[in-house]
């Protein structure tokens, strides 16, 4: 598997991220900022007290904490980061009670367990819990977090199969499961997700084999699919392709698909990256070229035949 340089550089985040971390939830629930001050000494507590949250104090309010974001008018707080920080420790479930927190963010630590008990947070929206160590399955009831939009547990140690009930979370956007220890199935019902922009499960060797599912044909706002060395197998389906129109990014490098490369991948006029190498796809490259935005194509170890198509003279590679 590759190194961890290497996969930051392929994972594109939000440009309007830092921005979001300002913004009120939707729904502002009344609870009094002592209150929410009090949960989070405890929850500094249960993380062992480290110096790095040493601003955390009972006499300064959580609006003033640089790793806390509360809205505008300072009244509750809303976003938790608490990225590279060394922690060891488990998540406290006290943060649960911080009712309206719509981001979490404990990425690039050393965090071990299971799932963090955080499903009771109901106004949850960004969850980044990349690059820690955690294991086990994801939990089956985890569209409990209904309001997600932005999951990332890339490099981790998560095993099993991804949950149907992931398909359940409609307002996902951004989905990254990059590099675990997946060993299972990863769900058709993926295909519910009509809002979702990124999807990247790259680097879970350990998948059974499957195709590319005919429901992610109905992901219309899907721009970026990750897939590398995926235990893929069998044919890309036309059909699939021709209904992704908003692709930009497609990776299913290092895998085991065979057959043609569709016909209509190169008609896809918003494709700006492709990378096919290292399968066993046959045949003719597609000979009409309307992906005229391509600036980088890989279709190299496979078994295709021909010549190559006149249209790639006019591509920006």
């Amino acid at each position: 598997m590759p190194n961890l340089p290497f996969l930051i550089a392929k994972i594109p985040l939000p440009a309007l991220f830092l921005l979001l971390l300002s913004l009120p939830p939707l729904h502002v629930i009344s609870q009094n900022l002592d209150d929410e001050r009090s949960i989070l000494l405890d929850v500094k507590q249960k993380l062992g007290n480290p110096p790095s949250l040493q601003s955390w104090n009972s006499s300064s309010s959580p609006c003033d904490w640089p790793e806390i974001t509360c809205t505008t008018n300072n009244t509750t707080v809303t976003a938790i980061s608490l990225s590279h920080k060394s922690f060891t420790q488990k998540i406290p479930a006290r943060i649960c009670e911080l009712k309206n927190l719509t981001v979490l963010d404990f990425s690039y630590n050393y965090i071990p367990g299971e799932f963090p008990d955080i499903l009771n947070i109901s106004n949850l929206e960004y969850l980044l819990l990349l690059q820690n160590s955690f294991v086990g399955p994801i939990p089956t009831d985890i569209d409990r977090l209904s309001r997600l939009r932005y999951l990332d547990l890339t490099e981790n140690y998560f095993s099993g199969d991804i949950p149907t009930s992931i398909g359940r979370i409609r307002e996902l956007y951004y989905l990254f499961l990059v590099q675990n220890e997946f060993n299972g199935t990863w769900p058709t019902e993926i295909g519910n997700l009509a809002n979702l922009e990124r999807l990247a499960m790259a680097y879970n060797d350990k998948f059974l084999l499957a195709s590319l599912p005919k429901e992610f044909g109905v992901l219309k706002k899907l721009k970026y699919l990750w897939m590398t060395q995926t235990n893929l197998t069998g044919e890309i389906a036309e059909t699939l392709i021709n209904n992704l129109s908003s692709l930009e990014h497609l990776d299913l490098a290092l895998n085991n698909l065979s057959g043609p490369i569709p016909g209509g991948l190169l008609m896809l006029k918003n494709l700006t990256y492709l990378y096919l190498h290292n399968n066993r796809l046959s045949g003719p490259i597609p000979s009409s070229v309307e992906a005229l935005n391509l600036k980088d194509v890989d279709l190299s170890n496979n078994n295709l035949t021909g010549p190559i198509p006149e249209g790639f003279g006019k591509l920006q590679i």
